[in-house]
């Protein structure tokens, strides 16, 4: 059984992840992933911290929430954008769920989204009528003019919910000022946005964790620089595209919602990544 083969970030981030699969169907997918690039880096950010996947358990499970959240209380059919997706299995986990709620699924992303579509369409054939992969990059071109010319469906008259997971500390500012700015002329776009903050805002005793982890990610992925929020400057991002930030979270938030304790993250600078929710358009309601 040919299995896809994941980049080292990526693979690492999928090990981290692993326990939250448990469902029959997503099993199905994440068995065909192939994790060994990301053995090397497991290594190395396990001697820095031996506990880090929790943190990523704790981001995937809320951001799995967010969503959940605004599709349950949802009147209407919802478009979900994921950029630079992967090989996250979350896409067919929010469609296989919440069909109903779900008018169509966009998955965005630059490479390997035909591997994954392939795979998806071995796996899950009557599916692929509400998901669709998209081959770009979100860094360079308006989103909404991707989908109007990629001929997928998009409904600007639709709401549509914009889910963007380990994707911002590896964009310029500029770059995600204007992602916020193609939505502007959607009827509502509400934006899920996972971030780190400046390491400085995270207690001096763990400071050592997101700089030595990101310095890892950082030279792996060949970046010159991971790029930092806080959720006042992402606030401000907002306004100034005539939105608001209507809600932010951090790992204290997370935790608590994943596990029913704070374990690890008892006060917010214990913890270095953050959620944001965000909304622009012509008819958002904050």
């Amino acid at each position: 059984m040919d299995k896809l083969r994941l980049e080292p970030t990526a693979a690492l981030v999928m090990q981290w992840a692993l326990r939250l699969y448990n469902e029959e169907d997503i099993l199905r997918f994440v068995n065909r992933l192939d994790l060994s690039s990301g053995q090397t880096l497991f290594d190395k950010c396990h001697s820095v911290c031996s506990w880090y996947g929790e943190v990523i358990l704790n981001r995937k499970s809320f951001i799995k929430h967010l969503i959940e959240q605004e599709l349950c209380a949802a009147r209407q059919e919802y478009q979900l954008i994921f950029l630079a997706s992967g090989k996250s299995p979350l896409p067919m986990e929010i469609l296989l769920r919440y069909s109903s709620k779900v008018y169509r699924i966009f998955e965005i992303d630059l490479s390997g989204i035909e591997d994954k579509k392939r795979l998806y369409l071995e796996l899950f054939p009557e599916s692929l009528e509400k998901l669709k992969c998209v081959n770009a990059d979100i860094a360079s071109s308006d989103i909404l003019d991707v989908l109007d010319r990629t001929e997928t469906g998009y409904r600007p008259d639709l709401p549509a919910i914009v889910i963007m997971e380990g994707i911002s500390y590896y964009l310029r500012k500029q770059e995600l000022k204007n992602i916020i700015a193609g939505f502007q002329r959607q009827k509502e776009g509400i934006f899920i946005i996972e971030y780190v903050v400046p390491y400085q805002l995270v207690g001096q005793a763990r400071r050592y964790i997101p700089e030595e982890i990101f310095r890892i990610m950082q030279e792996d992925c060949g970046l010159d620089e991971i790029v930092s929020y806080t959720k006042e400057e992402l606030r401000s991002l907002f306004r100034e595209k005539g939105g608001d930030l209507v809600a932010s979270y951090t790992m204290v938030d997370m935790e608590l919602a994943r596990t029913g304790v704070n374990t690890y993250f008892a006060k917010p600078g214990d913890g270095w990544i953050e959620c944001a929710v965000g909304r622009v358009g012509a008819s958002r309601v904050f």
